[in-house]
């Protein structure tokens, strides 16, 4: 694609971005400004460690999509559950709703191996993971009910709420993605007046080749009355510092140490494989190798198995001559021993006793023969 079509395809992503927000805030979809009174972390650079900025569709998997497990909880839970469980929170039920990975648009489809090996490591253009800029937006929805303790609750107050986080990804663009939450308490008087909101938007700047830019991401919050309550200042007042010492102070760290390990888990070089020859080490993705040299190395190899393999058979061979000539001396002396005897027993019994003794003999020596090849036999499968 050239420049001028690449500029081309770009603005159409920006406008399609400002159309679709302009559009669901219209229709109520997604949160109106003034419900989003604070934005936390600005225009904050959501980066891997080596500087790239980490697109978001693998933001997209590895916070919000609720069957990938997260590194921070060594692959029990997804990054929503860890959460919880660092909040100390329990009884979580978790919703479902219209969450579908499978009719997720094409760019949020990838899987994040893919993801992270065509932008984290070579940066490669998005236009080829773009589909019918029509298909945006597209929302998923999810809720999660669960109790959650008071850290320092006051007197006669309540030590738990019981809330109830009601969960829109929202799939702006290509380019943007919103993650919107409506909290809503329970359990002591006043709790149901009002809701907060939250807002985590990830948007990326693209160069003029369509490589990703920059990754920022903004975190918007707000407490909404739906009515009017004595309490309200002091609601007000005490959710805000909550969400300011959240979001700064544990939220973003959170994130984006687990966006880091993922991306560290997925982004790995490939094996390295190490060659004996000669008692030296050499590495075998050494770029001043050439194939040849490695042909020449594994003939190197070769004759070393096939040095072994002769040194091996020598020694049978070897062993199996030891044990032939020990067999043949001791036969050698009891043959000579028995052939004095017969003599000296010739002089006392007659003819037909020596034609027995001699048949006898042979038999004993092809005894001895039969007995010597089985040995032979047996050295040799050592």
């Amino acid at each position: 694609m050239s420049v001028p079509e690449n500029k081309e395809l770009l603005n159409q992503l920006k406008e399609k971005t400002k159309e679709n927000i302009k559009s669901l805030t219209e229709q109520g979809s997604i949160f109106k400004d003034e419900e989003m009174e604070k934005n936390y972390t600005v225009n904050n650079s959501v980066e891997y460690t080596n500087k790239k900025p980490i697109p978001i569709n693998i933001i997209y998997h590895t916070l919000y999509d609720q069957e990938t497990k997260c590194q921070s909880s060594n692959g029990k839970l997804s990054f929503n559950k860890h959460i919880f469980e660092l909040h100390k929170d329990y009884d979580i039920k978790f919703d479902k709703q219209t969450l579908d990975n499978n009719s997720a648009p094409k760019f949020f489809k990838m899987p994040i191996s893919d993801s992270v090996k065509n932008y984290i490591e070579s940066n490669e253009s998005i236009k080829d993971n773009i589909d019918d800029l029509n298909s945006y937006p597209k929302i998923f929805e999810f809720k999660y009910n669960y109790q959650h303790p008071i850290p320092k609750p006051v007197f006669m107050g309540p030590k738990l709420l019981e809330n109830t986080d009601y969960y829109k990804i929202i799939f702006i663009s290509p380019i943007c993605l919103f993650i919107e939450i409506k909290g809503e308490s329970g359990g002591f008087s006043g709790m149901d007046c009002f809701y907060t909101a939250i807002r985590h938007k990830f948007e990326m700047e693209l160069n003029d080749d369509l490589t990703i830019k920059k990754t920022i991401y903004n975190n918007y919050f707000g407490i909404n009355f739906t009515k009017s309550n004595w309490l309200q200042g002091k609601i007000k007042s005490s959710a805000m510092e909550q969400a300011d010492e959240g979001f700064n102070g544990s939220y973003l760290p959170t994130i984006t140490k687990e966006l880091n390990l993922t991306v560290k888990k997925h982004f790995k070089a490939p094996p390295i494989k190490k060659i004996k020859i000669k008692d030296k080490m050499i590495n075998s993705m050494d770029t001043s190798m050439t194939q040849d040299d490695l042909i020449i190395n594994d003939s190197f190899i070769s004759d070393i198995e096939d040095d072994n393999e002769k040194y091996i058979n020598r020694n049978k061979n070897i062993n199996t001559q030891n044990i032939g000539k020990k067999d043949t001396l001791f036969n050698n002396i009891f043959l000579i021993l028995f052939i004095f005897l017969i003599l000296f027993i010739c002089r006392y019994i007659g003819k037909e006793y020596l034609i027995l003794i001699l048949l006898a003999l042979i038999i004993y020596q092809l005894f001895l023969i039969n007995n010597k090849l089985d040995k032979l036999c047996i050295a040799k499968n050592v």
